[in-house]
């Protein structure tokens, strides 16, 4: 097995800064020709000759596995120029760094994973070379910072299969994605935006985090076979107008006040869905019409294919009680529905009237779990 060398300057957990010379020391010391990996994680700063000459010395190495992190301050890094034509580099880690150049003849022929976390470049052309450095590239995960430069992330790797995008700041950021070889998605975006140009016939498996409702996300996910979708926000105001082919496995998250419309929408629109997991928190009361729901005038086709159905912290509140009883009236083939709650915050009369609610499943077995 390769060595690894580590330097974190935690400990279970707590703070235990490690000097520069004991870095320096360590390295001096290892006399292995190749390296499996080299993590640095730090809590305080380090100059970017120091991090240049132990880069350095991972790259003599042949190192593997390559991670700069830091978790307090953001550091400006210098790399050696041969890192950016590593031949045995396969994944690369950079976190709250200041990357101020990358050069135009770049070249990671072994890179497959790369993770960019609240990294801030000098300019997007710093960005799209970084992210079009290998032709091998298969995970990409970026997400932003609060002070970054670059407004448009352009995203054309041909050969990405896994991509992972996240932005948590109260800063406008546009992603393009041109990425039409995924299998896996995972996108949380806060104030963003993000357009998705052609489809992802490949795509197996969706995660979508969303505050607002800007960008094509949904209308690109025709192919998914497995969706985790989540919103936050006041009122849902997607308009869904894709049919879902291949979808099978729905788990909707809605934390806004009209989550039942979205639900129907997706429902309406995936007749092949077999397992669909549910959750909502919003303010749900229903104080006028206005906050009604009308039921479908036709099922969703889905509902005579649906198998399983959760609902996780279940409340009993008068929207809950109509959609459950809604599938649970019209899911003709379903087996299980489990219903997941807070004892002390659900009475049994809840549960009661479900229980003598209509089924259209005759083998479906209704279970409460706290």
């Amino acid at each position: 097995m390769l060595p690894r060398l580590n330097f974190i300057d935690r400990v279970d957990g707590r703070p235990h800064i490690l000097s520069s010379d004991f870095i320096f020391g360590t390295l001096l010391l290892n006399k292995s020709p190749v390296l499996e990996s080299f993590h640095l994680e730090r809590d305080c700063e380090c100059s970017a000759s120091q991090i240049e000459l132990w880069v350095r010395f991972a790259v003599d190495r042949f190192v593997r596995d390559l991670s700069i992190a830091f978790n307090l301050d953001r550091c400006v890094v210098r790399f050696p120029s041969r890192l950016f034509r590593c031949e045995t580099l396969e994944t690369l880690h950079l976190q709250n760094v200041i990357l101020l150049k990358v050069p135009s003849w770049v070249s990671f022929q072994s890179l497959k994973t790369l993770r960019l976390v609240a990294v801030k470049y000098a300019d997007e052309e710093v960005f799209l070379r970084l992210i079009s450095s290998s032709l091998v590239l298969k995970n990409l995960v970026v997400g932003s910072c609060e002070d970054e430069n670059v407004k448009t992330f352009t995203i054309n790797v041909p050969s990405l299969q896994s991509l992972t995008i996240w932005t948590n700041e109260e800063y406008y950021r546009l992603f393009v994605i041109h990425s039409h070889s995924l299998k896996e998605l995972d996108i949380e975006n806060e104030y963003g935006e993000v357009k998705f140009i052609g489809d992802m016939p490949e795509l197996v498996k969706a995660s979508v985090k969303t505050y607002e409702s800007k960008g094509n996300v949904l209308k690109c996910l025709t192919f998914v076979k497995r969706l985790s979708l989540t919103h936050f926000g006041s009122k849902v105001q997607y308009h869904i107008g894709t049919i879902f082919s291949q979808l099978v496995c729905l788990d909707f998250r809605g934390f806004c006040n009209n989550w039942w419309d979205l639900l129907v929408n997706l429902l309406q629109h995936s007749p092949r869905l077999e397992i669909l997991k549910f959750e909502d928190d919003g303010e749900d009361e229903l104080e006028d019409d206005k906050g009604c729901w009308i039921q479908p005038s036709c099922a969703p086709e889905c509902l005579y294919h649906l198998k399983t159905f959760e609902w996780r912290d279940y409340e009993g509140k008068p929207i809950q009680k109509q959609v459950a009883v809604y599938i649970l009236k019209n899911a003709s083939r379903l087996v299980t529905a489990t219903l997941r709650f807070d004892p002390y915050m659900v009475s049994k009369k809840a549960f009661k009237e479900l229980e003598y609610a209509t089924r259209g499943s005759r083998a479906c077995e209704l279970t409460m779990m706290c």
